[in-house]
């Protein structure tokens, strides 16, 4: 089961990974290379287009 989750990270100025929203699988790693979405509602898009 995939889901959208809000992914809150203690972000750093030169860090690449920031908080966001991102599409998890049912133990919470990141589907789809870690892509971050904006918000909720592009990320729900995001994942009907993968199912």
């Amino acid at each position: 089961m995939m889901k959208v989750t809000y992914i809150s990270f203690h972000e750093k100025p030169d860090s690449p990974i920031h908080s966001g929203w991102y599409i998890a699988d049912a133990n919470g790693a990141t589907i789809g290379g870690g892509s971050r979405y904006q918000d909720q509602a592009s990320c729900l898009r995001a994942l009907l287009a993968l199912s």
